[in-house]
């Protein structure tokens, strides 16, 4: 039913309505298009901070860039909990070569040392995200630029490094003002009838045909209806930001 691997790591469908049923269903390829579109658009040698980069999934997109790379690198294959039938990450989780090691809110290295800082779905991860805020915003020079992503619903994952289920746009608009950020962007992901749509195609996947029966037509309903502004302002999956440090 599948054929060969796509650059997000995952297979396309024989049937091309399926593709796109799963691509838009799966926030990944919203994130990735996100990250590939902002990092592509920073000045060639740039020093950026992949800050909390785990397996380095964008690496491949700062070669023409000075690249360095943060993690606490603590999750092992012992961690990978077992969640809905699914393992966190598949089989294996390996990190890439890191040239910081420690925790993200206190990172060893001068003020002012990157003109970007990446950081993608690790605020849930850890216990400071607000310190973490403040140390990103330290370390970038004047006039640099913070990318940062995080959900702002999700299950639990990477447990047990697992601190929340996300934050609001109003989380990211108080601290990064708090942190003398200019937020640039705030750009929602999804809505409450997308996330319910997820959620039901989630339950599908276990086991039993009952089961699938059941929910089939609360999916297609839910995944049928189109966003609005009262689905947007219930619930989103999540956001991706920009932000900046003045001169």
């Amino acid at each position: 039913m599948q054929g060969k691997k796509n650059k997000h790591g995952t297979r396309d469908f024989k049937f091309p309505f399926l593709t796109r049923m799963y691509r838009s269903l799966n926030v990944q390829f919203k994130l990735d298009a996100f990250v590939e579109g902002e990092l592509k658009r920073v000045k060639t040698g740039s020093h950026i901070l992949d800050a909390g980069c785990g397996s380095q999934r964008y690496k491949k997109f700062c070669a023409h860039l000075k690249y360095s790379a943060q993690d606490f690198a603590q999750f092992t294959q012992d961690d990978q909990v077992t969640l809905l039938g699914e393992k966190n990450f598949g089989e294996k989780y390996e990190y890439g070569k890191l040239d910081y090691e420690g925790n993200i809110w206190d990172i060893n290295e001068a003020s002012g040392t990157f003109d970007v800082i990446l950081c993608t779905e690790v605020l849930e991860h850890i216990p400071y995200p607000v310190e973490t805020v403040k140390e990103l915003a330290r370390l970038l020079k004047p006039g640099g630029k913070l990318i940062m992503t995080a959900p702002s619903n999700c299950l639990r994952h990477m447990d047990p490094y697992f601190y929340s289920s996300g934050y609001s746009d109003r989380w990211y608009e108080e601290i990064f003002s708090r942190n003398g950020l200019i937020a640039e962007k705030i750009e929602m992901v999804g809505d409450y009838y997308k996330w319910m749509a997820i959620e039901c195609a989630r339950s599908m996947r276990m086991p039993g045909i009952f089961n699938k029966l059941l929910v089939l037509p609360a999916f297609i309903y839910y995944y049928s209806k189109r966003p609005t502004q009262e689905s947007r302002s219930t619930l989103c999956l999540g956001y991706h930001t920009v932000s900046t440090k003045p001169k």
